[in-house]
């Protein structure tokens, strides 16, 4: 299921951390690994790295040509220097096929180039490199990665302000019975089924979608009577189609519970199938963002994997969105399934 891993290495902490995740899924999936680094022209390269390349550059340069080095040199010679210390490392840890990549141009443009190009399964990058707004905020390359990628990507954060990579013990999966939804599932079982670690699965009572989504979500003839009459399009026929953040909640909780408890039947059967050992299940009404978070400090998740799409339909980059709330407030790494 995942055959090429691109991890792009700018030397930063979130990017070993990366890159150590990226190592230990390669060598489990027998994957191969390309390690990509961009050059930027901009400042963002920390004083000391620098320097101490444009040191290496000069000390090796001699005759009278010698002389102070063009930056677009110290730059590439960081590249060449990090992608190698990184492919050594990756080799160590057992990763058979291992290329490296550097290239030139704007960051999140490149990633995305070379995924596209090369096939990539999954994309495994740092939320935070080197540059100055030093965080997950809209526009940064990572975020845009997370939500632009033509395939699954992870965004590797902090767990419980860890510096470094802890491996993955615990995996989260929210799951709305979507089809996205359902192949995060799988892709998340067969993970955690590799890995050998916990897997939890959790609903979130909302009441965001419109009739039809929930029906197709779920399979109607195992709903009780009562279930089924509330989820009848004649008895509403202006919600049918319509949001509830436009319309009044009509479908009460306990209809919600039992959709929910059959979703949650469904991705217990998946990971089942894939080999999952350790299995819960987590149902909770409320905020879906915010009790994804909540869920998964509680479980001390280490990764949370999510559909790109919920029943709502579209993917956006828009604020509101859960990938992207759940993405920046997440306590952990978060894993997006295209």
């Amino acid at each position: 299921m995942i055959r090429t891993i691109i991890t792009p290495i700018d030397g930063s902490v979130h990017a070993q951390m990366a890159l150590d995740l990226s190592t230990e899924l390669a060598v489990k999936y027998d994957a191969r690994l390309v390690l990509l680094h961009v050059v930027t022209h901009d400042d963002n390269i920390p004083e000391d790295l620098y320097d101490a390349a444009a040191r290496e550059l000069m000390a090796a340069e001699t005759g009278p040509a010698a002389g102070p080095v063009r930056r677009s040199k110290v730059l590439e010679h960081i590249g060449n220097t990090l992608l190698r210390k990184a492919q050594d490392l990756a080799k160590r840890k057992g990763v058979k096929n291992v290329e490296t990549v550097i290239d030139l141009g704007e960051a999140s443009k490149r990633i995305l180039h070379h995924a596209e190009n090369m096939s990539a399964d999954l994309i495994i990058m740092g939320s935070r490199g080197f540059g100055r707004l030093k965080g997950l905020v809209l526009g940064s390359v990572s975020h845009n990665v997370f939500h632009l990628a033509p395939c699954s990507c992870v965004t590797v954060h902090h767990t419980d302000g860890k510096s470094e990579y802890d491996g993955i013990k615990s995996i989260l999966v929210p799951t709305d019975g979507s089809d996205h939804a359902d192949k995060a599932v799988e892709l998340a079982s067969d993970i955690a089924a590799k890995l050998g670690v916990k897997l939890s699965l959790v609903y979130v009572m909302s009441r965001g979608p419109s009739l039809e989504n929930l029906r197709d979500s779920i399979d109607m003839a195992q709903l009780s009577e009562s279930a089924r009459n509330e989820l009848d399009p004649a008895k509403h026929p202006i919600a049918e189609h319509v949001s509830a953040a436009v319309i009044p909640p009509v479908i009460s909780k306990e209809v919600l519970n039992e959709i929910g408890e059959q979703i949650l039947a469904r991705g217990q059967r998946t990971a089942v199938e894939k080999g999952v050992k350790s299995l819960n299940v987590v149902l909770i009404d409320g905020d879906p963002a915010r009790k994804i978070v909540q869920v998964a400090k509680r479980e001390k998740a280490d990764l949370i994997a999510m559909g790109s799409r919920g029943l709502g339909g579209a993917e956006s980059l828009l604020s509101g969105s859960v990938s992207y709330k759940v993405n920046h407030a997440a306590p952990c790494s978060c894993l997006i399934v295209r």
